[in-house]
């Protein structure tokens, strides 16, 4: 049987990093064997390389005038669903291996009713085994990143605030709960769960793409492009926390805008001098507590699905730091406020240079436009003298020029 390695997430893993490695390799990839498809399915938001998102997509009602309408779309949805899966099926008479990923699977296949049992039967019906690969981020550091992105976009709460609110309850955070309800269905042997953590990435590089490849039976080397890719690049510390306060202002209240530009450039600026920033949205105490609710299932998760009697799925340590979660003073929260302006007069300079340029050459243009107007003014029988001159007497014309 060919096999089908579905990549669900998690989110905040490097899903984007993995994803767009893949295509880059596509030839040499194909050449041992393994596919990883673009079905050609476009999603408003979602990434082109997240070739497996058709099997979880479902349109929001609120997006249909009527009943009708979504009841179409839907079916539609369904129909799609089957397609992708026949296509799958073709692409198995040729290839051994086909991969697809999508992080919205972990988190998204309970939007789509009996969401394994119905893969796992069509894929079995289709003569293809199924293999999940799920990598797993310690819960507190998927808080972190998941607050920091949404502070990226529109949110205007503090990271504490957003943790009392307990907005991020749709992660689905208890990974065993997960893991034991997919596990019913397609079988605790044919999920492959990695831990997210540096220190336990496998393969020749020790990087996620190299212990990625090696889940698939692949050894990460120079035959391979863009190996190391950096997808999302992010705000954070007092860079992420201007954002946020400026949040409120409509102007700003968006992922891409004029102030993240420069706000990324001057945190790029302050790494470059003083080394890689280290947040710290948690105090060494609250960071405990909060991962105390889930080292009973983190450890059922090592032992019984990664083999590990010491039932360790994370080995990094937590990092007590000072003790304190980090905070800023006004004197460096001006200071880069007043980077921020200053790179914005520097790019309005450059605009004006640029623009004089322009303007320059369009007056040469007209000059050049005028002279020629001139010309075509002069009596027709000048200009077929002249031409005629010109062709006995090349020489003066090449001395003229």
């Amino acid at each position: 049987m060919s096999t089908l390695y579905l990549h669900i997430g998690t989110p905040k893993t490097g899903t984007s990093a993995i994803q767009k490695f893949l295509p880059l390799n596509k030839e040499l990839l194909e050449e041992q064997g393994y596919c990883y498809p673009d079905f050609g399915y476009r999603y408003p938001g979602i990434g082109i390389y997240r070739n497996a998102h058709f099997l979880v997509y479902r349109l929001k009602k609120e997006l249909c005038e009527s009943e009708e309408e979504l009841e179409a779309r839907r079916k539609a949805e369904d129909e799609r669903f089957i397609e992708g899966l026949d296509k799958i099926k073709e692409l198995s008479e040729i290839y051994p291996n086909i991969v697809m990923s999508d992080e919205n699977i972990w988190n998204g296949y309970v939007k789509r009713k009996d969401f394994w049992a119905t893969l796992k039967k069509e894929l079995t019906d289709r003569g293809i085994d199924l293999k999940v690969i799920v990598y797993l981020r310690r819960q507190d550091l998927v808080l972190e990143s998941y607050w920091s992105q949404q502070v990226r976009e529109t949110m205007q709460i503090s990271f504490q605030e957003y943790v009392n609110s307990n907005e991020y309850s749709f992660f689905k955070l208890n990974y065993y709960k997960r893991l034991q309800s997919i596990a019913k269905i397609v079988g605790k042997e044919n999920i492959i769960v990695r831990a997210y953590e540096k220190q336990q990435f496998e393969g020749n590089g020790k990087t996620l793409i190299s212990d990625f490849l090696k889940v698939l039976g692949l050894e990460l080397d120079e035959r391979y492009v863009s190996a190391d890719i950096i997808v999302n690049t992010s705000l954070h510390g007092k860079y992420l926390e201007i954002k946020r306060i400026l949040n409120q202002i409509d102007c700003f209240s968006t992922k891409m805008n004029w102030i993240s530009k420069y706000l990324r450039v001057a945190q790029d600026e302050y790494e470059a001098k003083n080394g890689s920033l280290k947040c710290e949205y948690m105090s060494y105490d609250e960071r405990v507590s909060f991962m105390e609710k889930y080292n009973e299932e983190n450890s059922s998760v090592a032992r019984e699905f990664m083999g590990r009697k010491d039932g360790k799925l994370f080995r990094d340590k937590i990092h007590k730091g000072d003790g304190s979660a980090e905070s800023y003073s006004a004197e460096e929260m001006v200071l880069i406020c007043g980077r921020i302006l200053e790179l914005q007069n520097e790019d309005n300079l450059s605009k004006i240079e640029r623009m004089n340029d322009k303007l320059n050459a369009m007056e040469a243009r007209l000059e050049r436009m005028k002279i020629s107007l001139e010309y075509a003014k002069r009596p027709l029988y000048r200009k077929i003298g002249g031409k005629i001159y010109y062709t006995i007497f090349p020489k003066k014309k090449q001395e003229k020029q």
